[in-house]
């Protein structure tokens, strides 16, 4: 039960860089589930509610990540907008790396098609990608922590 739930938390952890993938959500059910199956004597109904606050937060900030950068550079709703049908566009084309291209060249032709100078459209494109990274780091950041507070209780008791 232990190895199908690391293993679950393994595609959960990678789906933080996949869109499409639950990512932090998965990493939450699958300790959620483990410690339902094993009548929460390893992973405590109190850690369960704490790991539940770090999922909320971590789409939280996943969602608003890039929309707060491109926003933060100047970008406007339609250039966030652009970015956004960009970004599936460019992920579903070229995978992870044209998710990133995509979020760009979708948020800088958003902005030049308002009619903003490539400079400034360039600036907040550039914002969107900031903004996308800086949020996946924090998501990174969260899920190894769920998932190493996991096994440190689960392999001590």
């Amino acid at each position: 039960m232990l190895i199908i739930a690391v293993l679950i938390m393994i595609v959960g952890f990678v789906g933080i860089f996949i869109p499409g993938l639950p990512g932090i959500g998965l990493i939450f059910i699958s300790a959620l589930g483990y410690g339902y199956l094993t009548g929460f004597e390893e992973i405590s109904v109190m850690l369960i509610s704490v790991f539940a606050v770090l999922t909320i937060l971590a789409m939280i900030l996943d969602y608003i990540g890039g929309i707060l950068g491109a926003k933060r550079f100047g970008a406007s709703k339609s250039g966030i907008l652009w970015g956004m049908v960009g970004g599936i566009i460019g992920f579903l084309l070229f995978g992870l790396i044209g998710l990133l291209l995509g979020q760009f060249v979708g948020t800088m032709g958003g902005e030049l098609l308002r009619g903003k100078k490539l400079e400034l459209s360039l600036k907040s494109g550039i914002g969107s990608l900031i903004g996308y990274i800086l949020s996946v780091v924090m998501n990174m950041s969260i899920g190894l922590f769920m998932i190493a507070i996991f096994l440190i209780r689960v392999l001590n008791k």
